[in-house]
């Protein structure tokens, strides 16, 4: 009998303690499976990326993943100083760029200005659905088979993933017409961008370069007419108190940013949860470009309310229209031949994203429909 109890309380035991065993394998299971992501945005909670792509990325990842994924927010650089994202990256600051600024640092992302190169129409979905075909690309763009995303952020160990770009850039100023070639030869405006400032040559305009912040000020003051900007960004920087004028119907690009991570830490993540966070992402293009497009169509009412005036290039005189096309086209030539220059692809580049903005839309200049390889 004594034999058969010892037997019973032994069996009892192993049964409990092979429970507390799966029990605790389970539960650390559990825990390395569910990650809490350090996510830094050098953007305020007001920029349209913000608003239309990550936080509702955010809140699908968290859903689809049943709050196996969390994240550890930081807007508006509280976390990381300017410009310092890739950095913070690489050191492991922070899991998640929200987003990179590769148009900031033309030296290490040399053929993500494309996106920026002027076109005759497109808007921000346009944009947004070719600018993701450009990221997902299997195309080769070099002799040795290397994508875009290959060649420009893989080889800087990165995973990005895109989201809308800005909507197009157009010219705005206070107080100071842009009607006749003699206007845009009187002028200086803000140059956000290395392609700016290269079409900005090309139609005698001169190029302003500073800080995004700095702008209201200088404007305001007199230091320069106005900007290249992005409609829909004014509120950002309070510039629909500022611009009197816009001229619009051509497009100076849309000014792209990426969701970025090192390849090493997206490695650490379970296939199931990168499968949730890529599809979340692409779930959202359309929408990141459509939540551009009715900010700028609230903020362009407020600003007519106000008494500004929006001119169409259509009604300008027809010898500076096809000034400024000219200007375009040669801006297409000369940001090809200078990264050619320094043995990059940039026409094969260039060549892709016309057809992807084709594909999706948009129009180009006749004579950049021409491009080909040589």
């Amino acid at each position: 009998m004594k034999s058969l109890i010892r037997s019973i309380v032994f069996l009892l035991t192993s049964v409990l303690l092979t429970s507390c065993v799966s029990t605790e394998e389970q539960t650390h299971a559990e825990e390395e499976s569910s990650r809490t992501f350090v996510l830094s945005s050098l953007a305020s909670t007001q920029n349209g990326a913000w608003e239309g792509f990550f936080v509702p990325w955010m809140n699908e990842v968290e859903e689809r993943s049943d709050g196996r994924i969390t994240f550890e927010i930081y807007t508006g650089q509280e976390l990381i100083a300017g410009s310092e994202e890739l950095l913070a990256l690489r050191n492991g600051t922070i899991d998640i760029a929200a987003p990179l600024w590769p148009q900031y640092d033309p030296a290490r992302f040399p053929l993500t200005e494309v996106t920026m190169l002027p076109l005759l129409d497109s808007d921000t979905v346009i944009a947004a659905r070719a600018y993701a075909d450009l990221i997902h690309s299997t195309e080769p763009v070099t002799h040795d088979g290397e994508t875009f995303t290959e060649l420009e952020y893989g080889t800087k160990d990165l995973k990005v993933m895109p989201h809308a770009p800005t909507q197009q850039y157009v010219m705005s100023t206070k107080d100071h017409p842009l009607e006749s070639i003699d206007d845009f030869r009187d002028t200086s405006l803000r140059s956000p961008t290395r392609i700016h400032e290269i079409f900005a040559s090309k139609i005698g305009i001169n190029s302003v370069s500073m800080p995004s912040t700095d702008m209201f000020d200088a404007i305001n003051r007199g230091a320069f007419e106005g900007a290249f900007f992005s409609v829909a960004d004014w509120t950002g920087y309070g510039m629909q108190e500022v611009f009197t004028y816009t001229l619009e119907g051509i497009n100076l690009g849309h000014f792209s940013t990426l969701w970025a991570m090192t390849e090493e830490n997206w490695n650490t993540i379970p296939e199931d949860l990168q499968q949730i966070m890529e599809e979340s992402a692409a779930d959202l293009i359309d929408h990141g470009g459509e939540v551009w497009e009715a900010r700028s169509e609230v903020i362009r009412e407020e600003a007519l309310a106000n008494g500004a005036e929006f001119v169409h290039v259509d009604d300008i005189d027809d010898d500076a229209k096809e000034y400024i096309v000219d200007g375009m086209i040669e801006t297409w030539y000369t940001w090809i031949d200078e990264h050619e220059q320094n043995g990059l692809p940039a026409r094969e580049v260039a060549i892709l994203w016309r057809d992807l903005i084709i594909k999706h839309g948009g129009d180009v200049p006749d004579e950049i429909k021409e491009l080909s390889v040589d």
